[in-house]
């Protein structure tokens, strides 16, 4: 009976030492399916992370090339990325640093950060805000873009948009 005890704590520990056991605690993949919680992700362990689900909040860990954000109704809390996609639904994206291109092919998201090097909107009815953005390019409507600074360059098709100085 010990002996299994043991072998199975070995088991696990190994599992866990690979990233195949204790689901959300890493990986390259965030809750694939997930529905309610919160899941922590670290980038430390993959260069692109992707969140899906739904009503899932995520926290993801250090400074990652690339998110992928596919779920609905998720939240998510980073630092910095080098790309961010949105392609889901209703999501809520916060970062406390940097942002570097992001891209938002689903409807009625929101992205805040710092600092947002690039947007480029394909969806409708979105907000993004930062304290200084880069260029902009909007092809949906009804989509809100705001910051602390003029963004350069701008080009916007789609009815109802706005990129504003706030």
């Amino acid at each position: 009976m010990r002996t299994r005890i043991m072998t199975a704590g070995m088991l696990l520990g190994v599992l866990a030492l690979a990233g195949c056991a204790m689901p959300g605690t890493g990986g390259g993949t965030g809750g694939s399916g997930s529905s309610g919680g919160r899941q922590q992700v670290s980038c430390a362990e993959s260069a692109s992370v992707t969140l899906d689900g739904q009503r899932v909040r995520y926290e993801v860990t250090g400074d990652c090339a690339e998110v992928i954000v596919r779920g609905d109704d998720l939240e998510v809390r980073m630092a910095a990325a080098t790309a961010l996609s949105v392609e889901g639904r209703d999501n809520d994206v916060e970062s406390s640093s940097d942002l570097g291109a992001v891209t938002v092919k689903g409807n009625e998201n929101d992205v805040e950060a710092r600092t947002i090097a690039s947007i480029t909107i394909a969806g409708n009815d979105n907000s993004l805000e930062a304290g200084t953005i880069g260029s902009v390019e909007i092809t949906g409507d009804d989509n809100d873009v705001e910051s602390d600074n003029d963004p350069q360059p701008v080009r916007v098709s789609g009815n109802g948009n706005s990129v504003e100085r706030r």
